[in-house]
């Protein structure tokens, strides 16, 4: 009897994962964590759930910055603290998208409110021009 795909089951047969080799949970679309990349910098994970399993090395993160003048560009999105878990406001930089290693998540801080990652979504289409 041949197992089909179904529910923990990739099509090629690998048992899905939402955790890594060590337990720790993998980033989620819609979180913000602390990265390291160029430096350590908060950032929000805009990579889709769908290939979110521990063989996938890497996830696209949009920067958040606090240089909030980067707020006029089109497509950039200014956060609050309540959004974030900031201390203080940011701008979620789209003409900055980055890819970051698993290795290099550092901390979680929470996770953007629905309408703020939808925003950011519409952020990306227009920069990626996938209207």
């Amino acid at each position: 009897m041949t197992k089909q795909p179904g529910a923990g089951i990739s099509a090629a047969g690998w048992r899905k994962s939402t955790v890594t080799t060590s337990g720790e949970a993998l980033p989620r679309r819609g979180e913000v964590w602390w990265v390291r990349v160029d430096k350590r910098r908060p950032a929000v994970v805009v990579q889709t759930d769908k290939v979110r399993e521990p063989r996938v090395r890497s996830f696209l993160v949009v920067p958040l910055t606090s240089r909030l003048h980067l707020e006029g560009l089109p497509g950039n999105l200014r956060l609050d603290r309540r959004d974030t878990g900031l201390p203080k406001p940011s701008v979620a930089n789209v003409y900055d998208v980055q890819k970051v290693l698993k290795a290099d998540f550092v901390e979680r801080l929470g996770m953007l409110p629905g309408d703020r990652l939808a925003a950011l979504g519409e952020g990306l289409q227009l920069v990626f021009d996938l209207m």
